[in-house]
């Protein structure tokens, strides 16, 4: 009788610690640049839904107050075709209607402002870390910084620019607007 031993089946190799510990490192190589990858798309997609919502709210605010500055009446007490604007500054612009209401654009703290026929003052924006108000003549000549009473009479168009920051994202956002009674064939404008 013959005895057969059984040859030994060829060992299956397993992985050396050396090359699982390669392997470890490669793959944690990879993840983490992948987590970087993910991590500035999310920071992105942040920051342009910041963008969105401060330029939607901005368009908002400014339509708003560019609405109201249209508005403004003829200084019936003026010799010429004036608006009836009180004062303005770089910050602040201010003038009445013909009932003697009056109207107020400007900043406080970080908030854009708008008081409207004398009533309560309304927050149109917050975060707003930059307003500057410009006025400027019929022929789009720039009259400086500021003005008071008669010394508005020539104004004719106004530009408002603001600025807002919010989580470390800055927007800004102008509009230029013609005041409606002082220009030709308005009702009382020349």
């Amino acid at each position: 009788m013959t005895v057969r031993t059984r040859q030994p089946e060829h060992r299956r190799r397993g992985f050396t610690l050396v090359e699982s510990m390669a392997t470890i490192a490669v793959l944690g190589i990879l993840g983490s640049t992948a987590s970087f990858l993910i991590l500035d798309a999310v920071d992105d997609y942040t920051d342009a839904s910041v963008r969105v919502q401060l330029h939607s709210e901005m368009s908002i605010a400014l339509d708003r107050a560019m609405r109201e500055i249209r508005k403004i009446e003829l200084d019936t007490s003026a010799a010429d075709v004036a608006p009836d604007i009180t004062s303005m500054a770089v910050t602040l612009l201010q003038w009445e209607d013909s009932s003697g209401n009056a109207y107020r654009l400007g900043t406080s703290g970080s908030e854009l402002q708008l008081q409207i026929a004398g009533g309560a003052i309304a927050t149109l924006l917050t975060d707003v870390t930059a307003l500057t108000i410009s006025i400027f003549n019929e022929d789009n000549a720039d009259l400086g910084a500021s003005c008071a009473g008669a010394g508005c009479d020539a104004v004719r168009r106004i530009a408002v620019d603001v600025t807002t920051q919010r989580n470390g994202v800055t927007e800004s956002l102008r509009f230029k607007a013609f005041i409606r009674s002082t220009m030709s064939g308005a009702q009382g404008g020349a």
